[in-house]
């Protein structure tokens, strides 16, 4: 997994939107951790055999996935925010993040988030980063497809800013 290829991309994207939106210049990290949040809260929405145990529901892995790079999309956007666009990603921590539940580890993910919101330092960062990995994995996403969904939802991205979305 390299997401340091990833990060140049997300970078045009991010630029791509601030020229179309007028933004250049405006402190835009709180908005992004906000979408996180969201975009988190949407892609849990999509497995409801995960945490809605009442439910007969079955989880939708495609729309998951989909959710799951819009999520990444503003991993990388506050990386690049906060300066962490050259970094080593430890995901050697992988493994030794992940909870005993798909349940569990979205917890867990939400109260690093809240933590990095707090403290917005380079630490908490590189925290969410192997955390928000290991529910990828534990959800049994490839990072081939993981990769390929963020390049498409990427392209659809820049699209909605020509279009004015």
């Amino acid at each position: 997994m390299n997401l340091n290829k990833l990060m140049p991309i997300q970078k045009r994207l991010d630029d791509h939107i601030k020229d179309e939106q007028n933004l250049h210049g405006q402190d835009l990290l709180d908005d992004k951790i906000l979408s996180l949040q969201v975009e988190l809260g949407e892609l849990a929405n999509e497995l409801p055999e995960v945490f809605k145990f009442w439910s007969h529901k079955k989880n939708n892995y495609e729309r998951a996935l989909k959710e799951y790079v819009d999520c990444l999309h503003f991993i990388l956007s506050i990386g690049l925010e906060r300066g962490n666009d050259n970094k080593n990603f430890n995901l050697c921590a992988v493994e030794g993040l992940k909870r005993n539940s798909i349940t569990a580890q979205f917890n867990y993910l939400f109260d690093k988030i809240g933590d990095f919101s707090s403290i917005t330092n380079h630490n908490n960062y590189m925290y969410i980063v192997p955390l928000f990995i290991g529910l990828g994995e534990m959800l049994g996403f490839t990072w081939e497809q993981i990769e390929q969904a963020y390049l498409n939802k990427n392209k659809v991205n820049h699209e909605r800013q020509e279009n004015g979305y």
